[in-house]
């Protein structure tokens, strides 16, 4: 699986003009799933989606911003000890390959399977942190993805990439 993680001061996901979700502070989850993943990678990028520190050490949410101390050392604070919410969007596009100038995506996991996975995914990281702090997009649509970025702060996350 891969993730590209947004530090966010809020993003939304829209489907034929009408509001699907939305979240303040937090992060936004571009999810990709490849046919070799399974369970034991959806566990391993749920944990570190939670614990990656994107945040200054003694930040906290004020209202709908992230408050941090001055002097502060960055990188000290993940979304789980934040409190933030994760916006969660399934983009098969992350696993494309380029033939030329035409991208490939035979590497992304079909429909349906594709759709059970990303469920497993959702479904895990609502019971590993609180579940009304995670929001997602509508799989398999065409999406409105809006949001500011905090930073901006970019990470990738591959669980076939070693720690």
């Amino acid at each position: 699986m891969r993730a590209v993680l947004q530090r966010v001061k809020q993003a939304s996901v829209h489907v034929d003009g009408k509001l699907v979700s939305s979240i303040g502070p937090g992060i936004l989850a571009l999810v990709g799933i490849t046919h070799e993943d399974a369970p034991e990678q959806v566990d391993t990028i749920v944990k570190r989606i939670l614990t990656t520190k994107l945040w200054p050490e003694g930040a906290t949410i004020g209202g709908d911003c992230v408050i941090a101390p001055q002097e502060s050392r960055s990188w000290r604070t993940s979304v789980t000890e934040l409190g933030a919410e994760i916006l969660c969007v399934s983009q098969f596009t992350l696993y494309a390959k380029m033939k030329g100038t035409k991208p490939d995506f035979h590497l992304a996991m079909g429909g349906d399977k594709a759709q059970s996975c990303y469920n497993d995914f959702l479904a895990k990281l609502r019971d590993v942190y609180v579940a009304d702090k995670i929001k997602d997009g509508q799989f398999g649509a065409m999406m409105d993805v809006s949001l500011v970025n905090d930073g901006p702060v970019t990470i990738i996350i591959d669980t076939s990439e070693k720690k």
